[in-house]
């Protein structure tokens, strides 16, 4: 009889969200969405102290970020388009610029009616 295989990865995941508008240039008019968004942070288990990162600390960090573009119509934000993609990646920028010594491993962003309902979802990855 064989023994379970012991956990070798763990996986930190925080959520936080943000209302803002955006058009794409050409083919719709502003609207706003509530972005919600997902920042992953993995390393090897066992940790080497008691936790990955600190979550409250994470929490403020993204509260800081996102207030940016917080109400904000991200075509006059952004230096790209603000598309989903485009958003990933700026995050993903940001929170490294943030956290350099933090290991993050995924950013996700849905986009959402301002009720919440996600149409979709783009993911950044190392």
């Amino acid at each position: 009889m064989s023994t379970p295989a012991e956990p070798r990865h763990l996986e930190l995941t925080v959520f936080s969200s943000f209302r803002a508008s955006h058009s794409l240039t050409g083919f719709e008019v502003p609207h706003y969405h509530l972005w919600k968004v997902e920042a992953e942070f993995s390393a090897d288990w066992p940790l080497s102290s008691d936790r990955l990162i600190d979550l409250v600390f994470l929490q403020s960090t993204l509260d800081r970020i996102f207030s940016a573009v917080e109400g904000t119509h991200l075509n006059s934000v952004l230096s790209v388009s603000p598309t989903s993609e485009n958003l990933t990646a700026w995050i993903w920028k940001r929170l490294t610029e943030e956290l350099p010594d933090a290991p993050l491993s995924r950013v996700a962003v849905s986009l959402c009616d301002l009720s919440g309902k996600v149409s979709g979802r783009a993911r950044l990855s190392r």
